[in-house]
């Protein structure tokens, strides 16, 4: 297999709110496919995930940045904003935003983020389709560290690209030069209303190489029909997981609010999506390196605490009947109105 050239300094910048239990993981597996550095913001994390963050950026692995939140500010808004202004983010040679919960799933070459820059012919941009990673009707975590299972290993369903099961599906990420746009968007970088946008200004194109369409120069965080593509990498958007994993989600709210009510079972039935198999993201190198960062005996008991601070929180929310009953069985009813 030949190796695709070298795509220089790829940074990869997160937010995130209590993603303690799979920020290994998501970690490792980035670092295996060839992000060399990584910018991490978090804010009102209460199960450690801070305190971890902290620890590995003492080891060098990541730069870790508190990302306090205002009245009706947007974590990730502020984040991606203060990101474009860290020079040496800035001065990357290729940035990657995506969230605790999503893995860029390279099929060309090596499966490494060279080889997918090199198939799409060394573009500015280049856009990757989710596929919606659904819950298989498991209800348990796994979420210990040092023995539990791997979310990418679990959770092998999904959904369509050339059918799609609901208006989310199409949704992509971007990666991308960042000397070529001016600002860092949640989806896909922008550009300052006062630069004119002209036709061909950028090369960008999807996960095939095939160009997006310029509309997306002004606009736009979804694929259609014309250029939706999975040809050679995609991005596995695990939003749910398990039952379990679903309810520590909705109890800290999305990276993008931080209104927990967001996260409900419209929101369940939306990404809970089972109708394509999916084995291909290759998981070969993550536990090892995960072990590797875990011989380090501060981030060992930061990691046991925060696993354990998530499943004090868990059985505290499974006292509510309405949560217990949709753990056991899958199905949830609203809490009655104690007035009612």
């Amino acid at each position: 297999m030949s190796t695709a050239p070298n795509a220089g300094r790829k940074v990869l910048v997160s937010t995130m709110k209590n993603e303690g239990p799979y920020l290994l993981e998501w970690l490792a597996y980035h670092k295996s496919i060839g992000i060399t550095d990584f910018c991490i913001f978090s804010n009102d994390c209460t199960d450690g995930t801070n305190l971890m963050l902290n620890r590995l950026d003492q080891m060098g692995v990541v730069k870790h940045y508190d990302n306090p939140q205002g009245p009706r500010m947007d974590p990730q808004r502020s984040a991606y904003s203060r990101a474009n202004k860290l020079e040496w983010v800035k001065s990357a040679d290729w940035v990657l935003i995506v969230d605790a919960d999503e893995f860029l799933n390279i099929h060309i070459g090596d499966h490494s983020i060279d080889a997918l820059i090199d198939a799409c012919g060394s573009p500015d941009a280049i856009s990757v389709n989710w596929r919606l990673m659904g819950s298989q009707g498991q209800s348990k975590m796994s979420i210990d560290p040092f023995k539990g299972e791997l979310v990418t290993e679990r959770f092998t369903k999904g959904s369509s690209f050339e059918d799609p099961e609901n208006g989310l599906v199409w949704g992509f990420k971007t990666l991308f030069r960042p000397d070529k746009f001016s600002y860092f968007g949640v989806h896909r970088p922008k550009f300052d209303r006062k630069i004119e946008i002209t036709p061909g200004m950028v090369t960008w194109t999807n996960a095939a190489g095939k160009p997006m369409g310029d509309k997306y120069l002004e606009k736009g965080w979804r694929g259609n029909s014309e250029n939706v593509s999975n040809e050679f990498a995609q991005v596995n958007h695990y939003a749910i997981k398990s039952r379990e994993d679903f309810l520590l989600k909705r109890l800290r709210g999305t990276a993008n609010s931080k209104n927990k009510d967001r996260i409900d079972m419209e929101y369940w039935d939306k990404y809970d999506i089972n109708t394509h198999e999916d084995t291909t993201i290759p998981t070969d190198n993550v536990r090892a390196q995960m072990d590797e960062w875990l011989k380090d005996t501060d981030l060992s008991a930061l990691a046991r605490a925060c696993v354990d601070c998530s499943q004090r929180v868990l059985d505290y929310q499974l006292t509510v009947p309405e949560f217990r009953t949709f753990i056991d069985t899958g199905h949830f009813t609203p809490m009655k109105d104690k007035d009612s």
